[in-house]
């Protein structure tokens, strides 16, 4: 800014040599890239440097006109400043705004449009300097990144999921419409408050627990619901996936909320089904009890107390499937409660193999006795165990290799009618072959050799057994 001492009639109007620049000056401004032009506190144009006539969109306007270039811009930016010119430059304030100005080629273009004291005397401003910076690659990046924001948030707001972007010590930071509409929160509320306390009570602490794990960088999952008033509840699969910055911390938690009320309803439905479905077995197998003890001419004869034995395994054994009661259960165990069905063949024509305190982990006891089930049915209806001389034998272990600890189960049958490939995969196959492969690491090998059935299982044994199990 220069400041020089004008005389005191400097401020007349009329002595406009005051205003005027002198060579230096006007050199100065000459190399400056921006266009720049001198206006005096009344906003009159005293000069156009160099930058200013050779800006190509400027030079629309007539060349002895320079300062008409105010009509290039839109009627709200005109006006916008219009008033500055009015209120700011008596009181001396420097403005700055980005404008989108159209030439007279109908090409628009955005420019900086800043005013900045120039000339001061005695507190005074005489003289402005008015500067157009172009800024057009700058501000059509900003224009694309707003186009790019608003794409991705009009993607989330389409979404049927509830998508949130957490802190890591658990605020929102942003949520799209359906969590809005899920959490009972306004979209508009600018957010920044805790999320665990807009969840229900009872599914907190699976929460607290999974943002936990995400803040530690790991991922996490947990059943929950939401509660809006006036509405039934709504079941969800919340997924937390913490978000790294660029050394590795966690700076942002994604938490990804599915609506699974559809799917939990029909769970109970099928969990209902299955309870009924089990009670009215159940009551069959007593049926048939009570007529066999009415129907022998001996109720107290051996052969009556073995079929008794033989159904209640059987019930035993359907109590485990529908029930899920797979906890804390050893291999030994699992064993005789998915062989129940074969009866009291345990001993004589079911061989055991292998230590029987290894204990399951509770998902993989359920993949695996699933098969066992439906191997000793077939052996029943099919293979070894349907004539008087077959025989089954259940082998499991520990083997050590060089990528660590796996666990082996082997199923042989022996003696038994010949046995081939299926014409067709049914369930039981499924169950049998597929079920339990879907599994993480399991392996498993289901072939029909001239000897009997042979259905062999491999999984590293950190992912099988508990941990105490493994030596």
């Amino acid at each position: 800014m220069n400041k020089s001492i004008l005389p005191k009639d400097a401020f007349n109007t009329n002595n406009l040599k005051t205003f005027c620049l002198d060579l230096t000056e006007k050199t100065i401004l000459n190399t400056l890239s921006d266009a720049v032009s001198v206006l005096t506190h009344h906003g009159q144009s005293v000069f156009f440097n160099q930058a200013w006539a050779n800006d190509n969109d400027l030079q629309t306007i007539e060349k002895d006109h320079p300062e008409d270039w105010k009509t290039l811009l839109s009627d709200g930016d005109s006006f916008t400043l219009q008033k500055v010119v009015k209120q700011a430059l008596p009181q001396g304030l420097p403005f700055s705004q980005d404008m989108l100005l159209r030439n007279t080629r109908n090409n628009a273009f955005w420019r900086m449009v800043r005013l900045t004291p120039y000339r001061v005397v005695e507190g005074q401003v005489l003289l402005w300097l008015l500067t157009l910076t172009d800024i057009e690659d700058r501000k059509q990046t900003e224009l694309g990144l707003v186009r790019k924001n608003k794409l991705l948030m009009d993607m989330l707001n389409i979404s049927q999921d509830c998508i949130k972007v957490l802190t890591p010590d658990g605020r929102l930071q942003h949520m799209n419409k359906s969590g809005c509409m899920a959490l009972g929160v306004d979209e508009h509320s600018g957010f920044g408050m805790q999320w665990l306390p807009l969840l229900p009570q009872e599914v907190r602490e699976k929460g607290e627990e999974a943002l936990h794990a995400a803040r530690n960088g790991k991922h996490a999952r947990f059943s929950g619901m939401s509660c809006v008033p006036d509405e039934d509840p709504r079941y969800w699969d919340n997924l937390l996936s913490p978000v790294p910055d660029a050394s590795g911390a966690v700076d942002a938690i994604l938490c990804i909320s599915r609506d699974v009320t559809v799917q939990h309803h029909s769970e109970q439905r099928i969990e209902l089904l299955m309870h009924e479905l089990n009670h009215r077995s159940k009551n069959t197998l007593a049926v048939i009890q009570a007529l066999i003890r009415r129907t022998v001419p001996d109720p107290k004869a051996d052969y009556v107390s073995v079929l008794d034995k033989r159904l209640i395994s059987v019930a035993k054994s359907q109590d485990v499937l529908v029930k899920g009661e797979w906890a804390a259960m050893t291999v030994h165990d699992l064993i005789l409660s998915q062989t129940a069905v074969a009866g009291d063949l345990l001993g004589s024509r079911i061989i055991l193999q292998g230590d029987p305190s290894l204990r399951l982990k509770e998902n993989m006891a359920e993949i695996i006795g699933l098969p066992l089930h439906e191997l000793t049915t077939n052996a029943v209806k099919y293979g070894a165990l349907s004539n008087q001389e077959g025989v089954v034998t259940i082998s499991w272990n520990i083997e050590t290799t060089e990528t660590g600890k796996i666990f082996r189960m082997d199923w042989q049958e022996a003696h038994g009618p010949d046995v081939h490939v299926p014409d067709h995969t049914g369930f039981g196959s499924i169950l049998i072959a597929r079920h339990p492969a879907n599994a993480k690491g399991v392996k498993i090998s289901y072939t029909f050799p001239e000897g009997g059935v042979k259905w062999a299982l491999s999984v590293p044994a950190d992912i099988m057994l508990q941990t105490p199990h493994i030596s």
